[in-house]
């Protein structure tokens, strides 16, 4: 996932990210404002584990997003979602959640939005530019 996108000074993006994900449920938010750094404690995927969300904010209005977990789960052997990746799913939905409740849209957004396209490996019919057919060596 890419970076975040603020929508407003550094600061005042920083601020109100701990007011919203202090109010979440299950959420342990902790800060040093003077680095402009947030760490959130989750609940992880695994029974009673954690899982670690890390936000830093840029001054280039970017917010560098790290998520961990503490108990690492064996990964899907593929993906038939859109948007899944090789690694766990749920982290991606928890970052994406984080994203959505602070209205900080990805940094690439608007670039992805009309070129990025996802095809499920079984099921990919896209032809690839200048392949031969199999017939071509008969």
């Amino acid at each position: 996932m890419s970076p975040l996108k603020t929508l407003s000074d550094k600061e005042t993006a920083y601020s109100r990210a701990v007011r919203d994900l202090s109010a979440l449920k299950n959420n342990k938010v902790e800060g040093i404002a003077k680095d402009s750094y947030l760490h959130i404690e989750v609940p992880g995927t695994a029974p009673g584990s954690i899982d670690d969300i890390e936000l830093i904010f840029a001054d280039e209005g970017i917010v560098n997003v790290r998520c961990e977990a503490r108990v690492t789960l064996p990964p899907p052997p593929f993906c038939i979602k859109k948007n899944c990746i090789n690694g766990n799913m749920d982290q991606r939905t928890r970052v994406e959640e984080i994203s959505r409740v602070l209205g900080l849209p990805a940094a690439d957004s608007e670039r992805m939005k009309d070129t990025a396209k996802w095809t499920p490996i079984f099921f990919n019919s896209d032809r690839v530019p200048d392949m031969l057919e199999y017939d071509d060596y008969q």
